[in-house]
């Protein structure tokens, strides 16, 4: 396995949240809330034929996430969790996946609606969300499953704590 990855964003994704408290903490919690996507002109190609799918996923790059944490007390829940059963940014490798509305594709931004990311995000990759593959509605989800929380917005605990380590942007390759 390679010590290290080197990712190049695409663009960033532009959103009215400032910080992380506020956030919505899952695009189905975000209705309405909108952004838009700036795609480097580099890879402003590759947006063709995108128009048309309501749904994409943006994977982008957790850059406001606290320090890593292998066990945390999700929204939707009261209990300790272990990271990779949950959707907490803290992860050891901070990428985020999101499927947001596609409201139009234009020659600089994607205009797109249910956002929940913070402003000035690295942008990774953008995949059309496609029903037949993408959902499973009859799907298990382990311990969401008995919970009743409606949260809505992240709080405090998004924060960067002192000491804690942000992740690193990703590297351009030299």
């Amino acid at each position: 396995m390679p010590d290290k990855i080197i990712i190049e964003p695409i663009g960033v994704i532009e959103t009215p949240f400032r910080d992380p408290s506020g956030t919505p903490i899952q695009p189905s919690r975000a209705k309405g809330a909108r952004g838009r996507v700036r795609i480097d002109p580099r890879f402003r190609e590759g947006l063709k034929d995108l128009d048309g799918f309501e749904r994409i996923w943006l994977v982008y790059w957790l850059h406001g996430a606290p320090g890593v944490s292998l066990t945390v007390t999700p929204f939707l829940d009261t209990g300790t969790r272990g990271i990779f059963g949950t959707r907490w940014p803290a992860r050891p490798s901070p990428v985020g996946i999101s499927v947001v509305r596609l409201l139009s594709v234009g020659e600089e931004f994607l205009e797109v609606a249910d956002v929940d990311i913070i402003d000035g995000t690295p942008l990774l990759d953008v995949k059309p969300y496609v029903p037949e593959f993408d959902c499973y509605p009859e799907s298990r989800a382990g311990w969401l499953d008995q919970s009743n929380s409606r949260r809505r917005v992240a709080d405090e605990r998004f924060e960067s704590k002192p000491g804690g380590r942000d992740p690193e942007p990703p590297q351009r390759d030299p």
